[in-house]
């Protein structure tokens, strides 16, 4: 039994219908090349601007003016004074804690005591 595909195949022939002109592809190169026209090339000598030349430099000026910028507006958010303001406060947690590690090791504060301490209650 023949399939639908050989007999097809069968009436149209193995003939792809295009043929190649004997000669054709070694004479390619040379049609090709007298059909392009002709063309001189100059050697033309290109001015750059100083802008061209100095482009790099202002660029690589203008960022690290941005990041010197940025540097300063960060600092100023930060404070300078809070520095030292806050290098007061964790001193006086340190003591503080140093203190509550040697009421616990003493007995005079439980553990317990000292984690549940709520500092918004405490009177003075």
């Amino acid at each position: 039994m023949k399939t639908e595909k050989s007999e097809i195949l069968e009436k149209l022939g193995k003939d792809p219908g295009f043929k190649v002109p004997d000669g054709f592809f070694e004479q390619f190169a040379q049609q090709l090349d007298d059909k392009l026209p002709e063309v001189t090339i100059t050697d033309v000598e290109e001015k750059t601007s100083t802008w061209v030349k100095w482009r790099p430099f202002v660029y690589m000026a203008a960022m690290f003016a941005g990041v010197w910028c940025m540097m300063s507006i960060f600092d100023r958010s930060n404070g300078s004074g809070d520095i030292d303001q806050r290098a007061a406060e964790l001193r006086q947690e340190m003591t503080v804690e140093e203190n509550a590690d040697e009421a616990i090791k003493s007995g005079v504060v439980s553990f317990y005591d000292y984690m549940t301490y709520d500092d918004s209650t405490a009177t003075e």
